[in-house]
């Protein structure tokens, strides 16, 4: 990843901060109840593919194999600042739930940009029970939930991510030349990190020493301790050859 970003992504990372919470009662689930037999690999390939999702595939290829009890088609999805787009959305209100933003967004045609973001807190910042963790991975396994220290060890030195608590709070900014970079101009998978659903008394501490629009290295002790974690993981497709 490096700093430069395609537009559409930008906002996208914003909407992560910015989509407004829904009534959760808390379905938990997972995506099983919703495919039964219907066989499905969860695996990322960025830039290729997110599970059956490639550039190729359309809205309507997606409805046509798993139906509408999987695809909530023509759905809101929310950008920066109230911005809103329409796209599709996978496993609604599951710990699965993918939405998908496309370069035809008119005819839902072409994905360009996959968003996996499932909630897992109530309205008021809670942590939801029981979740189970989503199924979606890439094939070394970078998933929700990885934590910051893994991800040091994947890059094989310290990154940059920008401090908590506004728009662009937790998205890795620079991964400093690291085995996760990619080539300049290239953002096939960006990645935002939010703390632990519970935290300690130290790491409430360190939480407020790593706010605000600043960056922050991943080796910065504050950030070490606080030890934040992927919350959502954003896939860019590119056009196939």
């Amino acid at each position: 990843m490096t700093h430069t970003l395609p537009v559409l992504l930008f906002l996208c990372l914003l909407a992560f901060a910015c989509k407004p919470k829904e009534s959760h009662t808390a379905d938990t689930k997972s995506a099983d109840s919703l495919t039964e037999s219907k066989a499905i690999d969860f695996q990322i390939i960025p830039g290729e593919r997110v599970g059956p999702i490639q550039f190729t595939t359309s809205e309507a290829d997606l409805l046509r194999r798993f139906g509408p009890s999987v695809v909530t088609a023509g759905d809101t999805i929310y950008g920066a600042e109230g911005e809103e787009f329409v796209g599709t959305t996978l496993y609604k209100g599951t710990v699965d739930e993918v939405q998908i933003l496309y370069q035809d967004s008119s005819g839902r045609l072409h994905p360009e940009l996959i968003l996996i973001r499932p909630t897992t807190t109530d309205d008021e910042g809670n942590p939801l029970p029981n979740l189970a963790p989503t199924r979606w991975q890439t094939a070394d396994g970078l998933r929700i939930g990885t934590q910051l220290s893994e991800l040091e060890k994947r890059n094989g030195k310290p990154f940059k991510l920008w401090g908590f608590g506004w728009d662009y709070g937790g998205n890795i900014s620079d991964w400093q030349g690291g085995k996760m970079s990619l080539p300049a101009g290239e953002s096939l998978l960006a990645l935002t990190l939010g703390p632990p659903a519970t935290l300690t008394t130290a790491q409430e501490k360190a939480y407020g020493q790593v706010m605000g629009d600043s960056e922050f290295l991943s080796s910065f002790a504050p950030m070490k301790r606080l030890n934040p974690e992927v919350q959502a993981m954003h896939v860019s497709l590119g056009q196939s050859k």
